[in-house]
């Protein structure tokens, strides 16, 4: 069984899409018995990717052209640096080149219908991971593991054959969150006690395109003249452009813990008491280990992820990332670390939202119908 994803990741496209992708391929691969399965990947060497991840895990590795039209982080049409016509035609020369394809995911906001319509031919089935139901899709697989996300939504978007895979029980999560939800469980209750001692862990996406590291950093600051036995530990990649500023930042910040391209995220959620972040792949991630978090909407995707977890009682909604003020970092941050009663309430309707078993239901699923 050959299964390939077609992915991207990036500076400004960030890195979500292949690390959820690169969650599925792993579970996909512990679920099915078969010893012959192959995984590949057709992704472009885009600036501030994390192809090496991809390498890392043991799969083959397939790059396609960049292409060249500027890719501009508000216009997602742009994030394939080229035509969807002209990006079909290479993904199909790489397939050619590959064994026979049973399963083509797709992970792509700048990838719809005309791309699937080109593909088609060249794999038995096709796979959409998306979360934001804007867009017609072909394909026999639409997954979309938005909080309450509903069949109407998609309904005039894909074939009446597409299987949908929608909402909470379809969260792609790496087991590592799992094993660890009942410590953390645990040692929220403990934690609810002394949390003017938090562990405030920022994560603002791979990239933080937008530098939010940095400001959150100075309303930690600001928020130590009250509390201040708390600390923090930011997690960035190496690859964000701003990485040398906040390397100098926090030299500065004996409180502050930097940790570059971290392989043991749920760990350092376990041991932190509250959350700053964007409302992408982390957002589950966080939920799984009931992780309260003052969520920031860097992207268009992580609108209604941010609406929907807020409306759930699961996190804060500090809205766009371009209108967070330092003050509202800081006032938000006081509110919960001064009230261990609403604490404890954003910790239970975060463990509600997300019980990390997701990854496994889809692998499932998919294997059944190859």
């Amino acid at each position: 069984m050959h299964i390939a994803f077609r992915v991207d990741s990036s500076t400004i496209l960030g890195h979500g899409h292949v690390m959820r992708c690169l969650t599925l391929a792993q579970a996909i691969v512990r679920a099915e018995k078969h010893p012959k399965i192959s995984i590949s990947f057709i992704t472009k060497a885009n600036q501030g990717n994390i192809n090496h991840l991809i390498c890392k895990a043991g799969y083959q590795l397939i790059l396609l052209p960049t292409g060249d039209i500027p890719i501009r982080q508000e216009d997602s049409n742009t994030w394939l640096g080229c035509t969807p016509e002209q990006d079909a035609l290479h993904t199909i020369e790489a397939m050619k080149a590959l064994a026979e394809i049973d399963l083509l995911i797709v992970d792509h906001y700048a990838i719809a219908k005309s791309w699937h319509q080109l593909i088609k031919p060249f794999c038995r089935q096709l796979m959409v991971i998306d979360d934001l139901a804007n867009r017609s899709l072909d394909c026999d697989v639409l997954l979309d593991q938005t909080l309450n996300r509903q069949a109407r939504q998609y309904q005039a978007l894909v074939p009446e054959h597409c299987q949908l895979l929608l909402g909470q029980n379809y969260m792609l999560l790496r087991d590592e969150f799992l094993l660890l939800k009942a410590q953390a469980k645990r040692r929220r209750k403990q934690q609810s006690k002394q949390l003017t001692h938090a562990n405030i862990l920022i994560t603002m996406g791979g990239s933080d395109p937008d530098n939010l590291s940095e400001l959150a950093l100075h309303a930690i600051e600001k928020l130590k003249v009250d509390l201040p036995n708390i600390s923090a530990t930011l997690v960035i990649s190496s690859q964000s452009k701003h990485i040398d500023a906040i390397q100098q930042q926090q030299k500065r910040l004996s409180w502050c813990q930097l940790i570059t391209d971290s392989q043991h995220m749920a760990e350092l959620m376990l041991h932190a008491d509250i959350a700053i972040g964007a409302s992408g792949t982390t957002a589950w991630e966080r939920c799984c280990l009931g992780l309260p978090c003052l969520t920031t909407i860097n992207a268009q995707n992580q609108q209604l992820i941010a609406e929907n977890l807020t409306s759930a009682g699961a996190t804060i909604n500090l809205g766009w990332h371009q209108q967070v003020t330092l003050d509202a970092i800081s006032e938000q941050l006081s509110y919960i670390l001064n009230n261990a009663q609403a604490y404890l309430s954003f910790v239970n309707n975060c463990f509600a939202a997300c019980d990390g078993k997701g990854a496994n239901r889809v692998a499932k699923k998919l294997l059944q119908r190859c």
